[in-house]
């Protein structure tokens, strides 16, 4: 089941331990040389709490469950206090070829529900398959220069 970045935000995330709600999604932290989802984030700022996708154990149109409260975890580094500030969204980001020419900015990302494997990232009218990411970080998204166009 694919589910989208912009659609996943505000999304409850629940203890399947406790039932209990933990938060919201605010956005998602991606691994761009995997090419799959590799956190999500709880709540903003100094608050925002990281749930890594390995303790991710359901990712519905309700809600995202996870383990238990003990997925829930502080940044571990700067990437990720990065991450927690925003600065590595992907949704909104620059898109750059490799060879260094702006294709746009990201409007989405989609992704397996169930993997957390990317699938498409849309950047303004064009879907633009994963495997053409290159990289990812706080200025922008890189991708193969095949995706010029």
């Amino acid at each position: 089941m694919s589910e989208s970045f912009r659609g996943s935000v505000g999304r409850k995330v629940v203890s399947r331990a406790s039932a209990q709600e933990l938060g919201g999604i605010n956005h998602l932290v991606v691994d761009g040389r995997g090419r799959h989802v590799a956190s999500v984030v709880v709540g903003r700022g100094k608050k925002a709490r990281f749930v890594d996708w390995a303790q991710v154990s359901g990712f519905g149109p309700d809600a995202v469950m996870v383990t238990d409260e003990t997925s829930l975890r502080v940044p571990a580094d700067d990437r990720e206090r990065a991450a927690a500030e925003g600065k590595l969204e992907l949704v909104g980001k620059r898109a750059l070829s490799e060879l260094g020419n702006e294709l746009g900015l990201l409007d989405d990302v989609t992704f397996d529900a169930n993997s957390g494997a990317l699938e498409e990232l849309v950047i303004d009218d064009r879907r633009i398959l994963a495997s053409s990411l290159l990289s990812t970080g706080s200025y922008a998204a890189v991708f193969d220069k095949s995706q010029e166009p």
